[in-house]
């Protein structure tokens, strides 16, 4: 018994809702993905599903309070990711090219929602940049009635507002200060030694990664998670970031959908100045600047879920 009967209580409330998802696996290209969603819902339901997708280093668990929380009134999702969780991992490294993580995307909406049919993305991390790519495609835009983004800027505008800093002698703090922050990403681009130590300090490094970016200590996220799935939740994804600082900058592209911005303040990985520019690209756009820090989502759950609750409700009134 743990002497707090209100904690037991929502606990078990969480239980019963996460226990009323069913768990399947969607087939694309070569690998299996792990998909947590509603139960079957009316295919004529007006409401698109809400589609969440994790980032760096997590699984689709990091979104169990929303999916309980927006499943009570929305049909929800969440995956693991390719070779993160219970999804299986591409035969080759050609498999972790952006484009295939593009194509899970798709192949879950075509599972949850139809060939043409759309979802609410909602997106974290190296999700968020992820999703950020989906928006500006149209082949892919077309499948979205809406687009929020938790601690993850633009990547192309990111960039952008990096190299401005740099030029600024009054920006020097701020560019130095998000470069500090951002040492891991240097450090991913160096053979098997990321892995090595990765492994080897499993899961203290894991643990220590989340409270950093303010996981609480008793938060059930660090309680019971699966050791296996999330060992790869922290090694697969490093093929992202050795993607990252090699990939060409394209000019960004209009985000066509609505958009929802959650900018934590206190993000350990991320300045909020890098999120400057998004009005360049997003014409329906709202922003929330959360006093959290990079897991706002686990820090504050019933804040950002009534903040997503609303602008869904919202998108949905107004299609």
């Amino acid at each position: 018994m743990s002497g707090r009967p209100h904690d037991d209580q929502a606990r078990a409330d969480l239980h019963a809702e996460l226990a009323r998802l069913e768990h399947v696996f969607v087939a694309h290209d070569d690998v299996s993905l792990h998909v947590v969603r509603s139960r079957p819902w009316d295919r004529g339901e007006r409401r698109a599903p809400v589609l969440f997708l994790h980032g760096y280093p997590d699984t689709l668990d990091t979104w169990s309070l929303q999916l309980a929380s927006l499943g009570q009134s929305h049909p929800v999702a969440a995956f693991d990711q390719r070779g993160v969780g219970r999804s299986t991992a591409p035969t080759g490294r050609d498999g972790y090219a952006f484009a295939h993580y593009l194509g899970d995307i798709e192949a879950v909406i075509d599972d949850l929602a139809g060939p043409e049919g759309q979802v609410h993305l909602v997106a974290h991390d190296w999700g968020a940049a992820l999703a950020w790519m989906f928006a500006e495609q149209p082949r892919y835009a077309r499948r979205l009635r809406s687009l929020s983004i938790l601690a993850g800027p633009h990547p192309n505008l990111m960039m952008r507002r990096l190299g401005r800093a740099a030029k600024n002698p009054r920006e020097l703090g701020f560019f130095f200060d998000q470069l500090r922050k951002s040492w891991y990403m240097v450090f991913f681009q160096l053979p098997w030694l990321p892995e090595q130590l990765i492994s080897r300090q499993f899961p203290r490094l894991w643990i220590q990664a989340l409270r950093s970016g303010g996981v609480a200590k008793d938060d059930p996220l660090l309680r019971d998670f699966d050791a296996e799935g999330a060992r790869r939740a922290a090694l697969t994804p490093l093929a992202l970031y050795r993607q990252a600082l090699f990939r060409k900058l394209q000019p960004p592209r209009p985000i066509e959908v609505p958009t929802c911005l959650l900018v934590p303040l206190h993000d350990m990985a991320l300045r909020p100045e890098l999120y400057d520019d998004i009005h360049e690209v997003a014409a329906d756009l709202e922003v929330h600047r959360l006093d959290a820090n990079h897991w706002a989502h686990r820090q504050r759950p019933t804040e950002v879920s009534g903040i997503l609750e609303a602008f869904i409700r919202r998108v949905e009134h107004d299609s």
